[in-house]
């Protein structure tokens, strides 16, 4: 699974909600500290190095003290203790206390800073379930290479995207309910890393209404806008009756399509000369053999042009469900009904005719039968 890394907060000039002092202070204390130095930093959007604001000590009895003149606003910041953990703020407010034991760190407690206290509580829920998804995606991915059963891969593929659902949930919830732009920017960065394009793109709209001039929010709202317009638009034909079309199969009988209506029928285009269909071949001959019970058929709609080139692919890849053929290559009246681009290409239809599914490529071929087709009663 691949994920979209977004570091986090830029360098803010807010001028909607400035703070009246013009400095930040964070002072406390930090217990069984294995080193002595401090550094605040300030996290920067697109920028894998943060600003560095100040330095500080850690005294003998633990206290600190870090100031820094804030001619800017309310952004995201990092304490940096020497061998010891990281700790996120935000300058709600121009005074923070802070108090840590290194050896319990995670149960640090924040005086004086709303916000900073919310990202608290956030990071805790996240960086659990955080590392559930990342073990989730793992074992799907692993599974999906191993022989086991559709059945059993959906197992791992549900648990994947629950994982998914309960932190993109958790990223949802905060997003809506924070008060504080530095928050929510910092919440919906992490967004791209397992949530949907569309879903991101709702909560920065939302977002925007509320802070319209908040640069990190902008920013965002920015990548999302040209990832969007970077994404495949759906297959146009997605959720509509599939064209009718009749072609000669290779008995020489006439087919047409709507004479399966009352099946799942996959129409898989290909043809012999195309390299990527033969080495597909196998996984359409696997879906028909593990689901042709399952009122479910295959029909081969092949772009060649030479018949005999043809029926040697039909034999030496065993394709022994119906094909069809009008050996018209790309003039071939199917090509403009079903939009096809590129080989090899196939659509799902449902016991209507309507095409539920296309493009679907080895175990996403199966796994989607799977789920779709009826099921078989067991006891018989």
């Amino acid at each position: 699974m691949r994920y979209l890394v977004i570091l986090i907060v830029v360098m803010v000039v807010c001028t909607s909600c400035k703070n009246k002092s013009n400095y930040f202070e964070i002072k406390g204390k930090i217990l069984h500290a294995k080193g002595t130095k401090l550094s605040l930093k300030q996290l920067v959007i697109g920028n894998q190095n943060p600003v560095l604001l100040d330095t500080a000590t850690i005294n003998k009895d633990g206290s600190f003290d870090l100031k820094t003149f804030m001619p800017f606003d309310q952004a995201l910041f990092v304490l940096s203790i020497e061998k010891g953990p990281d700790v996120y703020l935000i300058n709600d407010v121009p005074n923070i206390n802070l108090n840590l034991d290194i050896d319990h760190y995670k149960q640090y407690t924040i005086e004086g800073s709303p916000s900073s206290k919310e990202l608290h509580s956030f990071l805790d829920a996240y960086s659990t379930n955080y590392q559930t998804v990342v073990e989730k995606v793992s074992a799907y991915d692993s599974i999906q290479k191993t022989e086991a059963s559709d059945s059993v891969v959906q197992i791992y593929k549900d648990n994947k995207e629950a994982a998914l659902k309960t932190v993109n949930d958790l990223i949802s919830a905060n997003v809506q309910s924070s008060l504080n732009p530095a928050l929510k920017s910092y919440l919906l960065a992490k967004a791209f890393a397992t949530m949907d394009k569309a879903s991101i793109a709702k909560l920065l709209s939302a977002t925007k209404e509320q802070y319209k001039n908040y640069t990190p929010i902008n920013f965002l709202d920015k990548i999302i806008t040209q990832q969007l317009k970077e994404t495949p638009a759906p297959y146009a034909l997605l959720n509509k009756q599939a064209p009718s079309f009749s072609m000669t199969d290779n008995y020489n009988r006439p087919f047409v399509l709507d004479s399966l209506k009352g099946k799942y029928v996959l129409l898989d285009f290909w043809a012999s000369w195309c390299k990527p269909c033969r080495e597909e071949n196998p996984n359409v001959e696997k879906a028909y053999r593990l689901y042709r019970k399952r009122d479910f058929t295959i029909i081969s709609v092949s772009l060649d042009s030479n018949m005999h080139e043809w029926k040697k692919a039909l034999d030496d890849d065993n394709l022994y469900w119906q094909n069809v053929a009008d050996f018209k290559e790309w003039k071939s009246p199917v090509v403009d009904k079903y939009k096809i681009t590129a080989l090899p290409f196939n659509v799902l239809l449902d016991t209507t005719g309507k095409i539920i599914a296309a493009d679907l490529r080895g175990r996403d071929l199966t796994m989607k039968l799977n789920e779709v087709l009826p099921k078989i009663d067991s006891r018989y």
